[in-house]
């Protein structure tokens, strides 16, 4: 992620430097480079295993719920999660995924989780998250 700022600063350096001075231009370059990775950080999805229900689908305060990126679902209504090496990311975000999953993917993360979705009402049939801590993420959501 942070390889591809510095490329766009290198870009934007490389761009300036023809019609400017070259202090001018290293500091377009740097200027681009942080702006591209700030950018990068807060647009990233956040993933985390929150506790606040919503009383929309039965969750009460001390509910744990699943959060990756915007999408949130109930703890409750979720099966025994999978940790996934780069392999098996392949195997479930290449040709044979289900159209139906929810996908929070990060190419540039090369591991992740399978959590299946148990509840009935819910047509999703799981859930695959990339993170760079999936055995983190597979204790919290163990802590049911």
């Amino acid at each position: 992620m942070h390889l591809i700022s510095l490329l766009l600063g290198a870009f934007g350096f490389l761009t300036v430097t023809p019609f400017s001075s070259v202090a001018v231009a290293v500091t377009v370059g740097v200027v681009v480079a942080v702006a591209a990775s700030v950018i990068a950080v807060l647009s990233s999805p956040v993933v985390a295993v929150v506790r606040g229900g919503d009383p929309a689908d039965g969750g009460g305060p001390d509910a744990l719920r699943l959060r990756a990126g915007d999408a949130v679902i109930p703890v409750e209504a979720l099966g025994e999660p999978e940790v996934l090496d780069a392999d098996g990311l392949r195997r479930v975000m290449g040709p044979g995924a289900d159209a139906r999953a929810h996908a929070c993917h990060r190419a540039w993360v090369h591991g992740g989780v399978l959590v299946p979705v148990t509840d009935p009402r819910d047509a999703t049939p799981y859930w695959v998250i990339c993170t760079r801590r999936p055995a983190q993420l597979v204790a919290a959501l163990g802590r049911r």
